[in-house]
C-alpha cells in the first residue's frame, strides 16, 4: 500500500481550524489504499487551544510523528512567535530524519502554518517524494489583503515583511509541487493568474468534509458547552467562528437589519438572544471582542452577545445542536470558503449564510434544504442587499427542518467521499 506522510503542525489535541480536513479524513485513507502518517507540532509548543476530546476522537492506530517547536516565549525576545517560524526547523530535521529512514510516496502539505510548505521541494529533490499542497487560505493576500496599518494584528511593518517574504517563498513551494487541493476555486483562480505556467490540470477543489461522526462522538460523550443555559422562552441564533476586518461590512448589514426587524417584530426580538462564539484567534490572555462595537453601532448590543475566546471543537458542535438556528457569516472576499459549512449543515437548524456570490459557499448551500443564502455581489454596502439579508432574519424566525431530506442532500459531501477525492489526487501523482 503507498503511504502518504501527512504534514500538520496543528494536531489534536490542539484544536485550530485548519487541522480539520486530515482529522476527518485519518479514518478513512485506507479505505481508499493509502497508509497514512501525520508529522505534527507538540501540543505544549503549538499555539492552538488545547482540547482532549479531539485526540480521543481520532483513530487509535494512526502513526503520528509529534515534534517540539521552539519556545513561544523565547522566540519572542528575537522578535517572532508564529508557529511558522518557530516549528521550520524541527520539522525540517524529523522530517529528513523520518523520509530518510521509510520511503512516502507522497508528502502532503494541509496546514495555513505555509512556511512550512517550502520544505517540499527540499524533500523532494533528495528522496523523490512527490508534493501535494492544500490551500485552505491565501498565503501571499497581494491586493487581496483586508489588513491596513489601522487593523493588522501586531506591526504594520512585521506584516508587510512577511508579505514579501510570503511572495518569494509561494513561488518557490509552488514550481515544484506535483498537484495543488484547495478549498476554493477563488484561490486556484489566482494562483493560476499568478503562476501562469502551472498547468489547470495541477489544481483540484476539495472543500472539507461532512462527518457525521463528530455529531455521535458529542451526543454519545453527552458533551455540553458552556456559553449558555437553556432558557423556557428564549430563542437562541448562534455564530461560531473568526470575525475579522473582511466580514465588518457583512456583520453591520446584519445588524442594521437586524435593528429594524426588532422594531417591526419587538415581542419576538424580547426573546431573542444571537451568540457569537471564538470570534478572535488571539489566545485568551490577548483576546478581544470584535463583532459587540459593530452590534453597539446599530443598538443592538442589548440582544447580541460575544465569546471572543475559542472553545473546544466538541463544545461548539454542541452550541449548534441546542442553538434554535445558526448564522454563517461570510468574507468581503469571493475566494472565502467556511471550512465550517458541513457542521452547519449536519446540525439539522436552519441556516442564514451571508456570502460573497463568488464563493463556492454560495455554489454549494442552495443544495440544503436547511440553509437559507443570502448573497451579494461585489459589495454588502449594496442598497439592494439590505433587504436581502432582512429577508433571511425573518426566514429563520420561521424556519423548520427536514432530517431525512438533509441526510440525502448531504452524502455526496461527506467526509468519506472527500478523501476519496484526496487519495484519487494522490494516485494521479504518482502514475506520472
Amino acid at each position: 500500500m503507498p503511504k502518504v506522510l501527512i504534514v500538520s503542525p496543528r494536531f489534536p489535541p490542539t484544536n485550530a481550524a485548519d487541522l480539520h480536513r486530515v482529522r476527518t479524513s485519518l479514518r478513512y485513507y485506507r479505505q481508499f489504499g493509502w497508509e497514512p502518517a501525520v508529522l505534527c507540532v507538540t501540543p505544549g509548543s503549538s499555539d492552538g487551544v488545547n482540547d482532549p476530546a479531539l485526540e480521543e476522537s481520532l483513530p487509535k492506530d494512526v502513526h503520528v510523528i509529534p515534534v517540539e517547536a521552539w519556545s513561544e516565549k523565547k522566540s519572542r525576545r528575537f522578535g517572532f512567535g508564529h508557529l511558522d517560524y518557530r516549528c521550520l526547523v524541527p520539522m525540517f530535521f524529523a522530517g529528513y530524519k523520518l523520509l530518510k529512514r521509510q520511503h512516502y510516496d507522497v508528502v502532503f502539505f494541509s496546514t495555513t502554518a505555509f512556511l512550512t510548505f517550502v520544505l517540499g521541494p527540499l524533500w523532494k529533490s533528495w528522496f523523490g517524494c512527490k508534493i501535494v499542497y492544500d490551500f485552505q487560505d491565501p498565503w501571499f493576500q497581494g491586493e487581496t489583503s483586508p489588513y491596513t496599518r489601522e487593523n493588522v494584528p501586531g506591526k504594520w511593518w512585521k506584516y508587510r515583511l512577511g508579505q514579501i517574504a510570503a511572495r518569494s517563498f509561494e513561488s518557490f513551494a509552488l514550481g515544484h509541487a506535483d498537484h495543488v487541493i484547495s478549498v476554493s476555486p477563488g484561490y486556484v483562480k489566482t494562483l493560476l493568474e499568478r503562476y501562469p505556467q502551472i498547468s489547470k490540470k495541477k489544481y483540484t477543489v476539495i472543500p472539507f468534509g461532512a462527518e457525521e461522526q463528530d455529531f455521535i462522538f458529542v451526543r454519545d460523550r453527552k458533551i455540553k458547552h458552556n456559553i449558555f443555559q437553556l432558557s423556557e422562552g428564549l430563542t437562541r441564533w448562534v455564530s461560531v467562528g473568526r470575525a475579522g476586518p473582511d466580514m465588518d461590512s457583512v456583520l453591520k448589514v446584519f445588524f442594521e437589519q437586524l435593528a429594524i426587524f426588532r422594531k417591526n417584530d419587538p415581542a419576538f426580538a424580547s426573546r431573542l438572544r444571537v451568540h457569537f462564539v471564538g470570534t478572535n484567534y488571539s489566545p485568551s490572555d490577548r483576546t478581544s471582542k470584535v463583532v459587540m462595537p459593530l452590534a453597539s453601532q446599530y443598538g443592538v448590543q442589548d440582544i447580541v452577545e460575544e465569546h471572543s475566546e475559542r472553545i473546544p471543537y466538541f463544545q461548539a458542535l454542541s452550541l449548534y445542536t441546542e442553538s434554535d438556528a445558526v448564522l454563517l457569516i461570510g468574507s468581503t472576499s469571493a475566494d472565502y470558503t467556511a471550512s465550517k459549512v458541513f457542521n452547519c449543515v449536519l446540525s439539522k437548524k436552519p441556516v442564514l449564510a451571508l456570502f460573497h456570490e463568488g464563493s463556492l459557499v454560495s455554489k454549494i448551500v442552495p443544495q440544503f434544504s436547511n440553509f437559507h443564502l443570502g448573497q451579494f455581489k461585489s459589495d454588502p454596502s449594496e442598497h439592494a442587499y439590505a433587504s436581502v439579508v432582512l429577508g433571511g432574519i425573518k426566514w429563520l424566525r420561521d424556519a423548520r427542518c427536514q432530517n431525512l431530506e438533509i441526510d440525502r442532500e448531504l452524502e455526496p459531501w461527506s467526509a468519506k467521499q472527500l478523501t476519496r477525492a484526496q487519495c484519487l489526487v494522490f494516485d494521479r501523482v504518482c502514475e506520472k
